[in-house]
């Protein structure tokens, strides 16, 4: 007796489905095996990466470690504000999302001499940098150090929310409404103002402590030509006593 065609078509088209369901269980299973695996400790003898996010169980940023074209710009209340091309390094972030400090470097060499950088800083919660180390070399200036600060918490987080309310005037309004901005920064001591600073500045070793306006108002120092002194200055800069006298 000959089959029937329609018997003999579900026929096949049962031991297809069979095959399908055969793969789709072996590639869940490869899957699952891969996704396990992952979770695990994973060890590379060397790896070549532009960009590296280091994130919290729940997915936020820790740490970037990123080359000069993927380094991120400054991030403020879930938004990115700029860029840092030019510049490599790591960026730290705050259990909010915020930037909180980093690490960068950049050198070149160009016609006029080199130009280099490198800093490493810790950020004020909302605010920015209050602990610097900081290398700089431009032709006519060297400088190395470090450097403590006093910025208001909050102050970044004030700033760019007023940035982004600039960005969106017309384009005749932003630049006045920028310098209407930066003079109440400056007039209500919400901008940075350096207290301390240890390192050196072309060929001279230096401590300089400031007031609470960040104007100097005590320097230590021996300078390129190995001679101490210690010098006391008024509130426009004039120094008013000096040690040893007559320095």
């Amino acid at each position: 007796m000959q089959d029937h065609p329609t018997l003999a078509r579900l026929e096949r088209e049962v031991r297809f489905l069979r095959r399908c369901a055969a793969a789709s269980l072996l590639g869940f299973l490869l899957l699952g095996g891969a996704a396990f695996q992952s979770a695990q400790r994973q060890r590379f003898g060397e790896i070549d990466v532009e960009r590296i996010n280091v994130v919290e169980p729940d997915g936020r940023l820790a740490l970037v470690i990123a080359n000069q074209e993927r380094l991120p710009g400054v991030w403020m209340d879930g938004k990115e504000h700029g860029d840092r091309k030019g510049y490599n390094g790591i960026i730290f972030f705050n259990a909010e999302g915020d930037e909180s400090g980093g690490l960068t470097h950049w050198s070149e060499r160009t016609p006029d001499g080199v130009r280099a950088g490198g800093h490493l800083s810790f950020d004020r919660f909302e605010s920015d940098q209050v602990v610097a180390l900081n290398y700089q070399e431009f032709p006519g200036y060297y400088g190395a150090g470090l450097t403590v600060a006093h910025f208001p918490q909050g102050s970044s987080k004030e700033w760019f929310a007023a940035m982004d309310s600039i960005g969106r005037l017309p384009q005749e309004q932003r630049d006045p409404a920028m310098r209407a901005l930066r003079r109440r920064f400056f007039a209500e001591g919400k901008w940075e103002t350096k207290r301390m600073f240890v390192g050196e500045e072309g060929r001279t070793a230096l401590l300089r402590l400031n007031d609470t306006r960040g104007r100097p108002r005590i320097q230590l120092m021996v300078d390129s030509l190995d001679v101490p002194r210690l010098e006391f200055l008024d509130t426009l800069g004039a120094v008013v006593h000096t040690l040893p006298a007559g320095r």
